[in-house]
């Protein structure tokens, strides 16, 4: 590869992670924002200046998305330049497609939803026509990526499996979220609530398979150990992953019609496949920890350890709040908010943070000062701090929530401690907002493009 491709490349994964990080700054900002109108005063003062909950939640959820989705590109895009072959010039062409489509669409979201301009669905509460920008540039991404797909595919790691997947299963969740523009289904209320909260599980579903493959890639980049890769765990979790993928829908629909069989199963399902993510996650990062030498810290490896306990507390509040009896209690409380906040931020995003500081240490891995701000002893702390406030805010929501809906269940006005909802979920909310920032701002220096290396200049091409 020579080096002009070198920088090209570079250059890609650079503006993919620029991308990814804005989103989450601007998922933090209407995060921030909506949590302040838990304070009746300040509530008032925000709906007096245009900013409703109604407008900022959409910003929030659809922006943590693309958070979400953005990194996970980015680590595509450096396997497809540093392992599969380099980026073509028409790879090149398309990368530049559909990011100025993916940036048209989230200056519009953002201008349209301030403006109260809404679908009112759930996490895709922006206009329709952006969605059709979105998926436009999703296929050149998708085209990208597949078209190496057709010699080979087979022989090809578990994470090739899970990109892949995780592709094409976006496309069908996508298109699946906006059924209600069909006239058989939205004027059929039930058929509609039926569709749209589906849509919601296979969206974690397309999601989860991309921050899977994002885990064993980076894993397997860090510590050079491909056994994971064709590991019989990360097979047997791709496979359940693509049965939970199809039934899971069913344990967030317990209270419309449908067979409860069918509900059984999504639910036995589903658990399966947290349990064997957590058997990936804990042999991995066992790995990595071997790996280390000197006893030297890894912020990437923190990352996914932090990933693996939240994993496991994420398993077993899963299995509280998928018992039929009991979720029939907390559904449509905040429990529901704190179990998905804990997976988006402790696990899907923890998993990302961890491939994201690979990328960026790859990128300046001749640069001394880099690395030293990427891993060391004040980010450590600052990850056990992050976590800490993740649990607060997470632990918050779940008592409440569970509270709340318990005496809702009894007809029961809610106990008065619960009032002091309108100081703790902000200060929570704000102490997990500002952890995120610190990374946010360790990070942002490093988005510019590094020295050209001197095993890539032009007289070594």
């Amino acid at each position: 590869m020579s080096a002009g491709d070198k920088i090209l490349g570079d250059r890609v994964l650079l503006v993919q992670l620029r991308m990814a990080l804005a989103s989450v700054a601007f998922a933090i900002l209407g995060g921030a924002l909506s949590v302040l109108h838990y304070i009746p005063e300040v509530s008032v003062m925000l709906e007096g200046v245009g900013l409703g909950l109604t407008q900022l939640r959409p910003i929030h959820t659809a922006f943590t998305s693309v958070w979400i989705y953005g990194a996970a590109v980015a680590v595509i895009y450096h396997y497809l330049h540093k392992q599969a072959g380099g980026l073509s010039a028409g790879d090149i062409r398309r990368f530049w497609f559909h990011t100025t489509l993916w940036l048209i669409a989230g200056v519009g979201i953002l201008v349209t939803l301030l403006a109260k301009v809404f679908s009112g669905r759930e996490y895709v509460g922006f206009h329709e026509v952006f969605s059709a920008i979105l998926l436009l540039g999703w296929f050149a991404f998708a085209w990208t990526f597949l078209r190496r797909l057709a010699k080979g595919f087979w022989a090809q790691p578990i994470y090739i499996y899970f990109w892949t997947v995780g592709i094409l299963y976006f496309i069908y969740t996508f298109l699946e979220w906006h059924a209600y523009l069909l006239p058989g289904v939205g004027d059929n209320p039930v058929r509609d609530l039926q569709l749209q909260w589906k849509s919601c599980g296979t969206l974690v579903g397309s999601f989860n398979f991309l921050v899977y493959g994002c885990l064993v890639y980076a894993s397997e980049r860090m510590s050079g150990d491909k056994t994971y890769g064709q590991s019989k765990t990360a097979f047997g979790l791709f496979f359940v992953g693509c049965l939970n993928s199809f039934t899971n829908f069913a344990h967030h629909t317990y209270h419309l019609p449908g067979d409860h069989w069918v509900k059984w199963i999504a639910f036995v399902v589903s658990m399966l496949e947290a349990i064997i993510l957590l058997h990936l996650i804990y042999g991995i990062t066992q790995m990595l920890k071997n790996k280390q030498q000197g006893g030297e810290y890894s912020a990437a490896t923190g990352y996914m350890v932090s990933a693996k306990w939240w994993t496991t507390i994420m398993l077993v509040g899963g299995i509280a709040i998928s018992v039929p009896q009991f979720n029939s209690l907390i559904h449509g409380t905040h429990m529901v908010v704190g179990h998905a906040m804990g997976t988006e931020l402790g696990i899907d995003t923890m998993i990302l943070f961890g491939a994201v500081t690979f990328l960026l240490s790859d990128l300046h891995r001749s640069s001394p000062q880099a690395l030293a701000r990427l891993s060391n002893l004040r980010v450590r702390r600052q990850t056990r701090l992050l976590n800490v406030a993740m649990a607060l805010l997470v632990t918050w929501l779940s008592v409440s929530g569970t509270v709340h809906g318990i005496y809702r269940y009894e007809g029961l006005p809610a106990p008065d401690w619960l009032g002091w909802g309108w100081f703790l979920f902000p200060l929570c909310g704000f102490l997990v907002g500002g952890m995120l920032i610190m990374v946010l701002l360790r990070w942002f220096p490093l988005l510019s493009a590094p020295q050209l290396r001197a095993e890539d200049s032009p007289s070594q091409g």
